[in-house]
């Protein structure tokens, strides 16, 4: 049997390039997969997060390569600056579409992935010119544009949710292997003093030493448009200290947030750490009780999955977030927090009074076969 060549192609947030880098995983730690296929070709763009996370791969699994390409983008401002950048991107688009069809060629390619964003239209343009098999996968409640043009093409499409397309079928989320858990937190192998000045303290230790009896919270906005949101975070725990007594605060700030710090290294219940990779995070998912997070599929996804209670605070100008956000309040009962609301602080208030006291139930769910699930059933269709 000819082993396949598959292209990937999707661009964007962490959240929609890890489920990329997950399936490639997936496929390379299932020999029952990695036989049946001899080469992944990554496409995208070099100053991009895939391409950072394809480096990291490729020390990994040496059968990876990675093929850039300009892509156009489609500009919805009625500004004469979006319209003149619009047409200036038709030319990169088709430029895209001409180096898309070169590089399936000369890579032989059988099947075409495609995530999301724009990068991966010349692609799908590409594969289609050429008769390839083309899979999608749309991870929100409501399709992107480029999805919704990609489905038009593809021979199959999956979603992460019911009825995104008429014709398609729905296998959940593409998640990430290394947010299973490991084990419980234990005493730590060496207990340090902690009454040590400047002294830093892993994950496992902050978990440790903190207030089992308490509500622990789990606080990520990992994105760049999140300044204010850690600003005004700050100052409602520091003017209401006795709500707030009652939790442990976890709060991971991301690159583009580390300067955030500050805000709060002088709380005491208050632990921040500047970044954790996926095989970090399963100890905040397993141990917290409570999120306050952005509305982004993959990144809800996982914490549902440890069943937290979550406080989801969209991205303003995203009608996918919004979406996301209202599906998880209908079908698990969660919390939006819209910042647009004038009286959104004191919203956010009142939220943090009423889940004090909360704990989360324990769920019995194999998590791994939860995982597999979505990406087993897409990479059989890659190969098949």
């Amino acid at each position: 049997m000819k082993k396949k060549h598959i292209a990937m192609a999707g661009w964007g947030t962490w959240w929609h390039v890890f489920p990329i880098k997950s399936l490639i995983e997936h496929i390379h730690k299932n020999p029952k997969y990695s036989q049946k296929i001899s080469k992944i070709i990554r496409f995208g763009q070099k100053k991009s997060l895939e391409k950072e996370l394809f480096d990291e791969l490729k020390q990994k699994y040496p059968l990876l390569y990675f093929q850039n390409i300009v892509s156009g983008k489609y500009r919805r401002e009625t500004w004469f600056s979006s319209k003149l950048k619009n047409v200036r991107d038709i030319f990169k688009f088709m430029f895209g579409i001409f180096q898309s069809i070169f590089y399936l060629v000369i890579h032989r390619v059988d099947v075409v992935f495609c995530k999301w964003w724009y990068v991966a239209l010349p692609v799908v343009f590409a594969a289609r010119f050429l008769r390839k098999k083309i899979v999608v996968h749309e991870s929100d409640v409501r399709s992107w544009l480029v999805n919704k043009i990609a489905a038009r093409y593809a021979n199959r499409v999956f979603t992460g949710f019911d009825w995104v397309f008429v014709k398609s079928t729905t296998v959940g989320q593409i998640l990430s292997d290394e947010i299973i858990s490991k084990q419980s937190i234990k005493n730590p192998p060496k207990v340090r003093d902690i009454s040590q000045k400047n002294i830093e303290l892993t994950i496992q230790e902050q978990l440790f030493y903190s207030d089992p009896s308490k509500t622990y919270l789990l606080v990520m906005w990992w994105s760049q448009w999140s300044k204010r949101l850690y600003q005004d975070l700050q100052n409602t725990i520091v003017s209401n200290p006795e709500i707030f007594k009652n939790y442990e605060i976890f709060v991971v700030l991301w690159k583009e947030n580390v300067q955030q710090k500050e805000l709060f290294e002088k709380i005491k219940n208050v632990h921040t750490f500047d970044f954790l990779s996926q095989s970090e995070m399963w100890l905040l998912l397993k141990h917290c009780d409570i999120s306050l997070t952005r509305a982004g599929t993959t990144s809800l996804a996982e914490q549902k999955l440890y069943n937290l209670k979550i406080i989801m605070v969209p991205i303003p100008w995203t009608h996918d977030q919004y979406d996301n956000a209202k599906y998880y309040v209908k079908h698990y009962d969660d919390i939006l927090l819209d910042s647009k609301d004038p009286d959104y602080k004191n919203n956010m208030l009142k939220i943090f009074d009423d889940y004090k006291n909360f704990k989360k139930s324990e769920q019995n769910v194999d998590i791994l076969s939860v995982i597999s699930k979505a990406k087993d059933v897409i990479v059989n269709e890659l190969i098949s």
